[in-house]
């Protein structure tokens, strides 16, 4: 059980650096608002602000809407936070990332805080809090982005955190947010390196390698942890030239390829997690999700069905990541760990969003 082994703890144990959203939810009667704006059905863009600003205004008053916390890396750590302590006594998680000076930050602050996540963010002085609005007719989804504020944090952002490196055992970043404070990332890496810190990688998505491929695999190379789904599996495959048969054969080959650049006999067995060559890679609900890790190792964990029908399932891979940390902070085996994130996945693809509700399901304590 998680539960009994998060109170020896000590608390920080996770920080994370990704880009903060402000996560916003409308249901519409009809296609009406939709063609008006130009948006698809089950379309996903990022606009300028000032459209967004339009499409908003022009919302009618009573329109049924909802506010959520969003991004990939807070989401992990809400989550994470609500497995290890749902009461929000003790702050397991922190969680760095750049807002506006507005009231959608100022609301995003709210939601964040009342999760339990202690949240550091850096405040840009004109941009505007990046948010997501997902128009929900029917059973599709229309989502509208941008990032604002969310795509810039700096060195000297970093700098003012002043990190607790005396508990914090894992240092979490996601994907999106190096293709704006790659300087940050590597200064995570540094520390991470310096102090026996697991540092955690998000591949995130597969658009990303087009302009940020160096990037990626400079945090595939030192991280100990590396996430991601299938596509983007595939996509840093092909980033390092990198020939398989089939997908599942990347984690393996991964694995390989770190093994010849690590001194092996400086590896301790007992220690799963050390100096990386764990890949981590989901294959959402059609086929197992896999973990490789030290000489080839692994494990595969089939589907869990949920018990309710499947809502939303934006937030499966930040649900299966924040699962997974929560067993490495617990110091569980590989199988444990993997098969715990995929539990969690399974119950809040049943949700809206990364929705939480206030007690936690007996079988994720």
């Amino acid at each position: 059980p998680l539960r009994p082994t998060s109170l020896n703890l000590n608390m920080p144990t996770v920080i994370a650096f990704g880009n903060p959203l402000l996560d916003i939810y409308v249901h519409l009667k009809d296609k009406e608002f939709l063609n008006k704006h130009g948006l698809a059905e089950n379309g996903e863009i990022e606009l300028p602000f000032k459209k967004i600003e339009e499409i908003w205004t022009d919302l009618k008053l009573g329109q049924q809407r909802r506010f959520n916390v969003g991004g990939s890396a807070q989401n992990s750590m809400r989550i994470l936070q609500w497995l290890f302590d749902n009461t929000l006594k003790n702050q397991s998680c922190i969680y760095c990332g750049c807002r506006g000076k507005d009231p959608k930050g100022a609301k995003l602050n709210i939601l964040a805080e009342s999760a339990g996540v202690d949240c550091r963010y850096a405040f840009h002085p004109w941009l505007p809090t990046g948010q997501r609005i997902t128009f929900i007719y029917e059973s599709s989804r229309s989502l509208v982005a941008n990032i604002g504020a969310a795509g810039v944090y700096t060195l000297d952002d970093f700098k003012k955190i002043n990190l607790p490196l005396d508990t914090i055992k894992i240092i979490y970043i996601e994907g999106f947010f190096i293709m704006h404070s790659f300087p940050v990332a590597k200064e995570l890496i540094r520390i991470a390196e310096g102090n026996n810190i697991i540092l955690a990688f998000n591949l995130n998505g597969v658009y990303m390698f087009k302009d940020h491929q160096a990037a990626i695999c400079q945090m595939v190379g030192h991280a100990n942890i590396v996430f991601g789904n299938a596509r983007e599996m595939e996509a840093l495959a092909q980033s390092l030239n990198i020939t398989y048969d089939d997908v599942t054969d990347i984690p393996f080959l991964l694995n390989s390829m770190k093994r010849i650049t690590v001194n092996a006999s400086s590896i301790p067995n007992d220690n799963w997690l050390h100096h990386g060559r764990i890949f981590v890679m989901s294959q959402g609900d059609s086929a197992p999700a896999i973990t490789v890790w030290g000489n080839g190792q692994s494990v595969q964990v089939h589907p869990i069905k949920p018990r309710d029908p499947i809502v939303d399932t934006t937030g499966a891979g930040d649900s299966l990541v924040a699962g997974f940390l929560a067993g490495v902070s617990a110091q569980w085996k590989p199988q444990c760990c993997l098969e715990f994130g995929c539990r969690v996945a399974s119950f809040l693809v049943t949700k809206l969003g990364v929705t939480l509700p206030a007690k936690v399901p007996t079988d994720l304590l």
